[in-house]
């Protein structure tokens, strides 16, 4: 192809659009649509993902001092357990400690202890893990191995961190399927909105037959609309999915009982440069099929 044909297909292409303004903006829009939803699920999974390995890295176990164990015994317990391989940190945590912290994260909670009296929350040890024991069977084996007639109770919650990346995993698999369903809904719509310009065009696209026009020579100028569709409905998309994740994070910023997520992070470089592709994969894909389609029909 000779520079010449291509600025003339150039010409015709970006003529096509400007001619076809209206149906250019819904292809587009509804390309856009499309990768708002797909950039919703990233941004999601990504965070969710990031929220669990957190959750993963930090393994805590507490267990609770019978009321008859002396300070002598809570430091000697607490000196045996850091020694251990898979213990990163232990923190004792006195009856007054727990009193405070209890009336830090609880408001109105004050009369309530004072009625019941200054030893009511018991002394503890806070350890700190490894983060690979972050398994439920480990820790509990942990928990299993330290368990001593001092302590009054043993608390390693995590077994609902395991069903929650059980969610994801399942969360995963339905964002896929999902995916799939909207990329297909977005290229039917973009094809047969395609198929409008291309029928608007029709005595234009038989008289180039006419005079021996090739059939790439016909098609080009739909591909490089459809890219650039494509192109336009990508980049409104990120623009739209920053803006929804900057709205987010200065909402959750302000919410006290979501704090583990004021670290909102956008989708990925990688991912951004992935959706850019599916929106021209999305914009060359419609316009070929709907092209190809048209030119079957007329001959």
């Amino acid at each position: 192809m000779t520079l010449t044909s291509f600025q003339h297909i150039l010409r015709r292409a970006t003529r096509s659009i400007w001619e076809n303004l209206y149906l250019t903006a819904v292809s587009a829009s509804v390309i856009g649509a499309s990768l708002i939803l797909l950039g919703l699920y990233s941004l999601i999974q990504n965070n969710l993902s990031t929220v669990i390995d957190s959750w993963n890295k930090d393994v805590h176990v507490s267990v609770y001092f019978a009321d008859d164990v002396d300070d002598t015994r809570r430091f000697e317990l607490r000196d045996q357990i850091q020694n251990m391989n898979e213990v990163v940190k232990v923190r004792y945590v006195t009856e007054a400690d727990a009193k405070q912290w209890m009336l830090e994260e609880v408001s109105g909670i004050n009369a309530t202890l004072s009625e019941l009296g200054d030893n009511i929350l018991p002394a503890s040890l806070e350890i700190t893990l490894d983060a690979q024991m972050a398994h439920p069977k480990r820790i509990e084996e942990f928990a299993t191995r330290i368990d001593s007639p001092d302590f009054a109770a043993t608390d390693y919650g995590v077994e609902w961190v395991d069903k929650f990346n059980a969610f994801l995993r399942i969360f995963q698999v339905l964002g896929t399927f999902v995916g799939l369903l909207i990329i297909v809904a977005a290229m039917f719509l973009v094809t047969n909105t395609v198929h409008l310009v291309i029928y608007n065009r029709r005595n234009e696209i038989e008289i180039a037959k006419l005079v021996g026009a090739t059939r790439s020579f016909i098609i080009l100028p739909f591909l490089i609309e459809g890219a650039i569709q494509g192109l336009i409905g990508a980049l409104g998309a990120l623009t739209g999915l920053w803006i929804i994740h900057q709205t987010l994070v200065n909402q959750l910023q302000q919410t006290e009982t979501l704090k583990m997520f004021t670290q909102l992070d956008f989708i990925s470089p990688g991912q951004q440069v992935i959706l850019i592709l599916i929106g021209l994969s999305l914009g060359l894909g419609a316009a070929l099929i709907a092209t190809v389609r048209f030119l079957r029909k007329v001959g």
